[in-house]
């Protein structure tokens, strides 16, 4: 994927694709509009490859699992999802979240990876998270790059109407 010059960049962690695949209702919206600007190129989406993992059941009662798996490994095989595997440095930066913020381990993994990629952006709807953080974080010396935590939100983004 080719990328513009002053496309922004932003990390989504696994609540943001089980909101958007789940439909929940107080997500929705919020998640498919991450999802719409990254498949129009309007931002740059990364995820760690760990998101793959949690993204285990959309919670529509009338899927099968094989229908809801053909529907998820379709999503994650997207182009426009940058997939991050994880890396001994990753682990590194996400022992020192857990220590410094109090998270859960994968929660850490998630912020690890997006502070590794220097992103602008770090998405969720894990209101519990984002009250345990500052507004900013980064992890110094290696990366001094501060990444905005965030609820799904797409600055100047215009969503499609239909």
């Amino acid at each position: 994927m080719k990328k513009k010059a002053s496309q922004e960049q932003h990390y989504c962690d696994s609540c943001i694709f089980i909101g958007f695949l789940s439909q929940e209702p107080d997500k929705f919206q919020r998640c498919k509009n991450i999802i719409e600007s990254a498949e129009s190129n309007y931002i740059t989406l990364y995820t760690s490859t760990f998101t793959m993992a949690e993204v285990v059941k959309i919670k529509v009662n009338t899927l099968s699992e094989t229908q809801q798996e053909k529907i998820i490994q379709s999503l994650f095989s997207n182009l426009w999802i940058n997939l991050v595997a994880f890396e001994r440095e990753t682990a590194e930066i996400s022992r020192y979240l857990v220590r410094k913020y109090k998270l859960k381990p994968f929660d850490s993994l998630h912020l690890a990876t997006a502070i590794r990629m220097q992103v602008d952006y770090f998405n969720t709807t894990d209101t519990k998270m984002i009250k345990k953080l500052p507004q900013t974080v980064s992890y110094l010396p290696n990366y001094p790059k501060e990444v905005m935590i965030q609820e799904p939100f797409i600055r100047g983004y215009q969503p499609r109407l239909f």
